[in-house]
């Protein structure tokens, strides 16, 4: 479908892939709606062009090559724009519109133990398959191998984070949850009530190597769509989280 020179997979719809595991960049409601900060961005941008929006769940490790196999006009979930993550020849990275910092949602009292990262060692450090938590913790705490990762501690249950920050973190001060900055202050915000002494952010830093962000992906065969969300990220950037 041509709408203002934009073909989309659907007509008049932009299908969007993400993963509800990231609140408050994407996650469910207790209705079981992918809601959040990424997809109320893309969906002030399908208004944008006319479009109504329609959201699906993948899990994240394969969120960025779906566009480029024809399943979506876009791909997000505060995903980082990375070399080893390849999108294959028929899908595009988008201009980025977010920035994040790796941290560690811990009970506030073991905080300082885990900001000496360098000599942490025997705790049990949650992160979700493929992302930028998991990769940077691979190098980052060797003393606290293997990760544990959310499909296995939180398989079956209908909201990963909440079961990790409820029966994990808050239950056992060598549990700690790696997110992003924004998640995790998200998570800390939410959940606090829950400990004596409240949660923190344990180890805020940045990625190595890169400056984090966060980047879309969009179908090349969706014409029009990634040159109009790139001047759409331009215009609305500073909007992104303070909708």
């Amino acid at each position: 479908m041509k709408n203002s020179a934009v073909t989309t997979l659907v007509p008049g719809q932009l299908t969007v892939y993400t993963y509800g595991g990231f609140a408050p960049v994407c996650y469910k409601n207790p209705a079981g709606q992918l809601i959040g900060l990424d997809v109320s961005f893309l969906t002030r941008f399908a208004e944008s062009l006319g479009l109504s929006i329609v959201t699906k769940e993948e899990r994240f490790d394969v969120l960025w090559k779906l566009p480029g196999v024809g399943l979506c006009d876009v791909a997000g979930a505060g995903i980082m724009k990375r070399k080893d993550r390849d999108v294959g020849p028929d899908a595009s990275w988008s201009k980025d519109y977010f920035q994040v910092d790796r941290s560690l949602l811990v009970q506030a009292s073991e905080k300082k133990k885990f900001d000496d990262y360098k000599n942490l060692t025997g705790k049990k450090i949650v992160v979700t398959r493929g992302s930028t938590a998991d990769i940077d913790a691979q190098t980052r705490y060797p003393n606290c191998q293997p990760l544990l990762y959310v499909d296995e501690v939180a398989k079956g249950q209908a909201d990963a984070q909440d079961y990790i920050v409820r029966e994990l973190v808050a239950k056992n001060k060598d549990y700690a949850f790696g997110e992003g900055d924004v998640s995790n202050k998200y998570l800390r915000d939410r959940y606090g009530s829950l400990v004596s002494g409240g949660l923190d952010l344990g180890d805020v830093h940045p990625i190595a190597g890169a400056k984090e962000t966060f980047n879309f992906i969009t179908r090349n065969a969706s014409t029009g769509v990634l040159e109009r969300l790139n001047k759409f990220i331009k215009d609305n950037i500073d909007r992104y989280a303070f909708q």
